[in-house]
């Protein structure tokens, strides 16, 4: 009885109009005032208990980081750059718009952020090459959901949060299923405009490569900076000084000094911002960070009801009950989050349903770290489906095109997310390989 009200309110407040975030804190608000099978002074208590936590302090300097690097310029240096590479190839400006999305993505850890920071510039200059809005919004909003497969990615230290699952492990697991996709994107965007006869570019010499390279070395150094801070060095001796090897710093320092360092090559080695505009850049993006703490309190709260009612430990029964093979319930799960992604984004959808999800999982014997590759990819499918498909909104705010041409234009590009889909559930090895080679 409790659990069917406490979906019933949610639904209800969802139905009328209610923010995501004040939907899920106010089903547990309404159902403990009526059923009262949770005090409420407890739930005060676990709302600040749920923001208090240092994994999720990686979230706003994340967020922070991808905003200075479109005001200091980095976000330019690097479109030039994998234009400089591919940019001659057939479909040239599609291939580098989804290169120029996994640089971004190497920084930012977030997919509509990615979709927003790419798409101001490539947009329009994928339009003035003659390439159609639909072509140009498919490769946006698919590409820019590589933000959160390759590290770092703000759902998956979400995931890493909920789950209690190394983040930095997480982190590496994304590599690879985030280069197969990025090839997967790049080949999609070539056959496209192949088919389109969309006329090529003529080849950079040399010399004309050299600039565009050189200018986006400092803008390189943030995604090294990220990786090498987070997994290290090999260890090595330099005279009297010697180096054991491992982590510098944890992922959430990782974010403070990304955004630190975005800040200062935009202020003093591209010179592109200044004081007052990276203040002006933070206080725009602080209502963005606020809503996505609003949305993970609300949802952990949520989650936490959930728990206490003992759901998941239902969930996990039933599942084991029906006898499935592990692939058969990856399958089913996959399934799951398909219909979950039309109508809640990402970082709900983890808080939401991984702690119903992840108990089963474990029992069928997945690895956590496998899952949660799984629980990403699916989300990246939610973020180009509508209703509520979020890439959808910022590519269509983006381009001033309507949400439906957006829509048709990505779903071409939608096969190849699917298809990593499909290799990231039932090949194990693409997401497992690296994290076990590096950790043992």
């Amino acid at each position: 009885m409790t659990v069917v009200l406490l979906v019933v309110v949610f639904f209800a407040l969802i139905v009328i109009g209610a923010p995501v975030a004040v939907s899920l804190g106010g089903a547990v608000v309404i159902t403990s005032l009526l059923l009262d099978p949770i005090p409420l002074a407890i739930i005060g208590q676990k709302i600040f208990a749920n923001l208090d936590h240092y994994t999720l302090m990686a979230v706003p300097f994340f967020f922070f980081a991808s905003a200075l690097m479109e005001t200091g310029g980095l976000v330019r240096r690097l479109i030039d750059l994998a234009n400089a590479i591919v940019g001659h190839w057939t479909g040239g400006l599609g291939v580098t718009t989804v290169l120029s999305c996994v640089f971004f993505a190497a920084i930012s850890g977030s997919s509509p952020a990615t979709v927003a920071g790419i798409g101001r510039i490539m947009y329009p200059a994928l339009r003035a090459e003659g390439y159609t809005s639909r072509y140009a919004l498919g490769a946006l909003v698919t590409a820019g959901s590589i933000g959160i497969l390759i590290p770092p990615s703000i759902p998956l230290i979400i995931y890493g949060f909920v789950t209690e699952t190394s983040v930095t492990r997480l982190f590496l697991a994304g590599v690879v299923p985030g280069l197969v996709y990025a090839a997967g994107m790049m080949v999609m965007a070539w056959a496209l405009a192949r088919r389109a006869g969309v006329a090529r570019r003529p080849r950079m010499t040399l010399r004309e490569r050299r600039a565009p390279i050189v200018a986006a070395l400092p803008a390189l150094a943030l995604p090294v900076m990220i990786f090498i801070g987070i997994y290290g060095l090999p260890a090595f001796s330099v005279g009297a000084y010697t180096y054991d090897g491992g982590a510098i710093f944890t992922p959430t320092e990782a974010a403070v000094m990304a955004t630190l360092l975005a800040l200062l090559i935009g202020l003093f080695i591209y010179r592109e911002t200044t004081p007052l505009r990276a203040l002006d850049t933070v206080i725009r993006t602080a209502p963005a960070v606020g809503m996505i703490f609003f949305i993970t309190t609300n949802a952990l709260l949520f989650a936490f009801f959930v728990t206490k009612l003992g759901v998941p430990a239902a969930m996990t029964n039933f599942v084991m009950s029906l006898g499935l093979e592990p692939w058969q319930f990856l399958l089913l799960v996959n399934l799951m989050f398909l219909v979950i992604g039309f109508f809640l984004e990402g970082v709900p959808t983890v808080l939401m349903f991984v702690p119903v999800l992840y108990p089963a999982a474990v029992a069928m014997g997945v690895d956590p770290i496998h899952f949660g590759i799984i629980v990403i990819v699916n989300i990246e499918l939610g973020l180009v489906t509508p209703p509520v498909g979020l890439n959808l909104f910022v590519g269509s705010a983006v381009s001033k095109e309507p949400v439906t041409e957006a829509f048709y234009g990505a779903l071409p590009w939608m096969a190849v997310t699917v298809l990593v889909l499909l290799l990231v559930t039932f090949v194990p090895e693409l997401s497992l390989a690296l994290p076990n080679w590096a950790f043992g």
